[in-house]
C-alpha cells in the first residue's frame, strides 16, 4: 500500500523520478510522498540533489522517467512556494510593503493584497515588526518576513530551502516555533531542506536521506534511528589531546569514530545505565586523557554519518 494511502492522501507525490540535465542524471528512481499537516527533512551532502528536487517539485525541471503529482492552483496563489536560502526582499521596503508587493505581483487586487498580506505576517509571526524596512531587521527577523512572503495565499506545499542557516541560536529557535505553528495553522505539506541536524531533530516528522541522487533512506526518525541503531546509546569522548597513534588504532579497532576534531571520538554501545562503566573499562584502559564522557540517544545525525558511510 502507498504511503500516501496510509496517512490519508499526499499533497505532493515522486514515483521513481529520475530528472537531470542533458545526460547527467541527477536523480535517480527517486519515490517521495510529502503530506498534509507533516514536516518531511530532507538531509544530504552538497551535489546529492537537493537543489534538483526542489526544481522538480516547484515544476521548473521535468523528469526524464517516473511521474510527479503536484497541487493545483487555488483561487489565492500558487499551490506551492518555496523559500530560498537566500534573502529574497526589497530591503527598502517594510515587511508588511514587501508582502504586499509580492500579493501584486501574484495578481491580487490592492485591498485583497493588503488582507493577504496581513495573513502572512501573522502566519510568520512578523506583526511586531511590520512596519520597520527590511534592511533594519535582525537575520533571524528577515527569515521570518522571507517566510511571511511566501505564506502569500496559504499554498499546500512550503519547501524552505536552510530557513535558518547563518543566524544565532535565539533566531534559530524562533523560526523553529513558527515553522511549527504554520504546521498546525496550515495544514500544509512541508519539506525543509538543511544541513542543520538540531533544526531536523526538532521538527522532522518524516525524515529523508539523499545520497548521490537516490533517497536511500525515508521514515519517521525514531523508526529509522532504531532500525540502524536498536537500543545501542551515544557515547561522546571528548580528550584533553588527541590520541598517539597506538590509541587511535585501538580506538578504531572498538568502533570508535573520530569527530571533526582530533580530541573528540564517538562510539556506539548497548548497556544498561548501571553497566556504563563495565562498558567504558576497554576505552580506560588505553591511557587516554578524558575530559568528559556524554551519553545520549543516538539522533539524526548519528544517522546521517552512518547512511554516509554505507553510501560511499
Amino acid at each position: 500500500m502507498p504511503e500516501s494511502d496510509l496517512y490519508g492522501g499526499s499533497v505532493a507525490r515522486l514515483d521513481h523520478v529520475s530528472a537531470g540535465y542533458g545526460a547527467n542524471a541527477v536523480l535517480k528512481d527517486l519515490s517521495l510522498s510529502l503530506l498534509p499537516g507533516e514536516i518531511t527533512v530532507l538531509m544530504g551532502p552538497n551535489g546529492a540533489g537537493k537543489s534538483t528536487l526542489i526544481r522538480v517539485l516547484t515544476g521548473v525541471l521535468k523528469p526524464s522517467s517516473g511521474s510527479v503529482t503536484l497541487p493545483e492552483a487555488t483561487d489565492t496563489g500558487p499551490p506551492i512556494r518555496w523559500v530560498p536560502q537566500e534573502i529574497a526582499l526589497y530591503p527598502w521596503l517594510t515587511a508588511r510593503e514587501n508582502c504586499v508587493a509580492f500579493a501584486r505581483i501574484g495578481g491580487a487586487g490592492r485591498q485583497a493584497a493588503r488582507a493577504l498580506a496581513e495573513r502572512a505576517l501573522v502566519l510568520a509571526d512578523c506583526t511586531a515588526i511590520a512596519d520597520q524596512p527590511v534592511s533594519r531587521l535582525s537575520g533571524g527577523y528577515k527569515r521570518r518576513v522571507n517566510i511571511a512572503a511566501a505564506l502569500i495565499g496559504e499554498p499546500k506545499l512550503l519547501i524552505l530551502d536552510e530557513p535558518t542557516v547563518g543566524i544565532d541560536r535565539d533566531a534559530k529557535q524562533a523560526i523553529a516555533r513558527t515553522i511549527l505553528s504554520l504546521k498546525a495553522s496550515l495544514g500544509a505539506a512541508i519539506l525543509i531542506v538543511t544541513h542543520d541536524f538540531d533544526d531536523a531533530d526538532a521538527l522532522a516528522d518524516r525524515a529523508g536521506f539523499l545520497f548521490g541522487g537516490r533517497l536511500i533512506a525515508s521514515g519517521r526518525p525514531a523508526d529509522l534511528i532504531h532500525s540502524a541503531f536498536g537500543g545501542q546509546k551515544r557515547i561522546e569522548l571528548n580528550l584533553t589531546r588527541p590520541p598517539d597513534d597506538r590509541q587511535r588504532a585501538a580506538l578504531l579497532a572498538l568502533g570508535a569514530q573520530p569527530t571533526l576534531i582530533d580530541s573528540g571520538w564517538v562510539l556506539f554501545r548497548v548497556f544498561d545505565d548501571w553497566a556504563m562503566a563495565e562498558s567504558l573499562a576497554p576505552i580506560q584502559g588505553l591511557g587516554l586523557d578524558i575530559a568528559e564522557v556524554k551519553m545520549r540517544n543516538p539522533g539524526l545525525e548519528a544517522l546521517y554519518s552512518r547512511l554516509a558511510e554505507s553510501a560511499e
